[in-house]
């Protein structure tokens, strides 16, 4: 496992941009509600150095990036170094949060692609992020392989905390064959769209793993989210008769 590679921030176009997330200016009850969660994940750590969170969500839609990044802000705010790993590699998004790109990032690490970790600085002080890197063609095999408990290993040794951002439990399995990678799963849910049996199916999925669920976070809690958003990633998440995910009209054709 190679050396840090901090790069230099890379703007993208406002369009790549994702939605708004935390920051120093955020209304002062946005604030209060992702300090509340802080404070309950530092009773939850157990004990740990550098407790592994991973964020996630029963299905798509629901805000679990957007979520994800804020809560690595909050804690961020709170003088702790935070290290945000998107590992959502079917679809990643936390770049646009960041106004970065996505390539030279996570995929490449655990494909022994390169041996530098390419860490991305942020305009919030105390919060880097490794991004998701090229989509591979096996993002759960990399997810589940001993270089990513390297990777892990290695750079809880400089942070305070590491953060996960995942795809959703009930669409692939990448995130729970991280149950033994990680302190705990936060699940995200969207108010007035998630049912509890999809919540339900997607914890014992998680626990059936010996993973550990310390807490959900109701998002939205006006309902007011765009439809759209959703479709456009369950769109992204079509199944092929390959057993790939990917975006609509392309095929992973096996030789």
């Amino acid at each position: 496992m190679g050396l840090f590679n901090r790069e230099k921030k890379n703007k993208l176009s406002g369009r790549d941009r994702e939605r708004p997330r935390l920051s120093a200016n955020s209304p002062f009850g946005i604030k209060e509600a992702y300090n509340a969660i802080r404070t309950k994940l530092m009773f939850v750590g157990k004990g740990e150095k550098c407790p592994v969170f991973a964020v996630t969500s029963s299905l798509a839609g629901d805000g679990k990036t957007t979520n994800a990044v804020s809560l690595a802000v909050s804690i961020a705010m709170a003088e702790q170094k935070v290290l945000l790993i998107d590992a959502d590699m079917r679809k990643p998004s936390v770049h646009r949060h960041f106004a970065t790109e996505a390539k030279n990032g996570l995929s490449e690490v655990l494909a022994d692609l390169t041996n530098e970790i390419n860490l991305r600085p942020t305009d919030c002080p105390n919060l880097s992020i490794l991004t998701a890197g090229q989509v591979p063609p096996n993002p759960a095999e990399l997810l589940g392989s001993k270089q990513m408990d390297n990777l892990l290993e290695y750079v809880k040794q400089y942070f305070d905390y590491v953060i996960i951002d995942t795809p959703p439990v009930n669409i692939v399995t990448d995130a729970t064959i991280m149950a033994d990678k990680v302190t705990g799963y936060i699940f995200i849910a969207q108010s007035g769209k998630n049912h509890v049996r999809d919540l339900k199916d997607a914890v014992q999925k998680v626990e059936e793993m010996n993973g550990t669920v310390v807490g959900m976070v109701l998002n939205d809690p006006y309902n007011r989210a765009d439809a759209h958003y959703s479709y456009s990633y369950r769109k992204y998440y079509r199944y092929d008769r390959y057993g790939y995910y990917g975006e609509a009209g392309q095929e992973n054709k096996r030789k």
